[in-house]
């Protein structure tokens, strides 16, 4: 009776223990690509890390103005574990 006494402590420890919950939480990081000088070539970049296996999100420009898109960068974010 004890030893199954002391299983159940044992499981009940591991169930509620902080280290055990800790895997189903694991952090996400994430690195900004860029710049690319179009939104194209952004699009092709995220396409190729994303047949890699990893997440992106979606692709945003910076910079220029409505009459001068010269100027306009794109940008992109990988997702992966920490």
């Amino acid at each position: 009776m004890k030893r199954n006494s002391r299983l159940s402590i044992l499981v009940l420890s591991l169930l509620f223990s902080p280290s055990a919950v800790a895997p189903a939480q694991a952090e996400t990081c994430s690195r900004r690509m860029g710049p690319y000088l179009t939104n194209d070539a952004a699009a092709a970049a995220a396409q190729e890390i994303q047949g890699a296996g990893y997440e992106t999100s979606g692709i945003w420009g910076e910079g220029g103005i409505v009459s001068d898109w010269s100027n306009r960068r794109y940008f992109f974010n990988i997702f992966f574990d920490c």
